[in-house]
């Protein structure tokens, strides 16, 4: 029989195999949505969105690069829908290979519905840790500038530029009239994003390792809504029974 050390070592390996499957995964996902009819569903794009940027992407920017990226609007309203669409569809008998699903808070699991994930992600790429909304924020305004640098085909690629000026300008960085300097926003940003990602990396996985265990299937997408218990004194961030 294996001793713990053992199956340690061979979920490493596990985990690094898995790793490079879902990123030739994503590159093949990316291609296919490339080419595919642009009257999609709103979850098709939302999962695209999300397999672009890697990380969870809030409602509000969702919502605000839609129209110029992909011409299509989206209501306040669709993301409370579509959320319990996704929950509908995991509850069901029907399985799909990826569901739409929320950043689970650190400290007692519960969702944060605003921050959109995939469920294909390691579970610390879903945990909103103490300073994950500086670094997702910061994260989010350097994809949508790349964007906006990039994607010339867009459905609006003006207004694309001015949505990512937007972002650049709520981070923190001069933003004149006119001008687009992407390289010198998207560098700015890189620093400021690689000094909060190594605190908030090991903040996330803590946690993730904390509430795994913890946690059902669905719970690890949609959250538990009671927070989660512990004895007294077992885990300080969790509420007593």
């Amino acid at each position: 029989m294996s001793n713990a050390k053992d199956l340690r070592a061979q979920e490493a390996v596990l985990e690094r195999q898995l790793a490079e499957i879902r990123k030739q995964r994503i590159v093949a996902e990316k291609k296919e949505g490339q080419t595919a009819s642009p009257r999609r569903a709103v979850r098709e794009i939302v999962l695209d969105l999300l397999m672009d940027s890697g990380f969870a992407l809030n409602s509000l920017l969702i919502a605000s690069i839609m129209p110029p990226l992909y011409g299509k609007k989206i209501s306040s309203s669709r993301f409370g829908t579509l959320s319990t669409d996704e929950a509908k569809s995991f509850d069901s008998a029907r399985v799909r290979p990826v569901y739409l699903c929320h950043l689970l808070k650190f400290d007692d699991a519960q969702p944060i519905k605003r921050y959109w994930a995939r469920s294909d992600w390691p579970l610390a790429d879903r945990v909103y840790g103490p300073h994950s909304s500086r670094l997702l924020f910061l994260k989010a305004a350097k994809w949508t500038i790349e964007l906006a640098k990039t994607r010339t085909d867009a459905a609006d690629a003006e207004r694309l530029r001015f949505v990512a000026a937007d972002q650049a300008r709520n981070a923190g960085l001069k933003v004149a009239r006119g001008e687009f300097p992407f390289a010198e926003w998207s560098d700015f940003l890189s620093d400021e994003i690689e000094r909060l990602d190594l605190v908030d990396a090991g903040e996330r996985q803590g946690a993730a390792e904390a509430i795994k265990s913890e946690l059902n299937p669905r719970e690890l997408l949609y959250g538990h809504q009671g927070g989660l218990i512990s004895l007294p004194g077992t885990q300080a961030n969790y509420r007593s029974a």
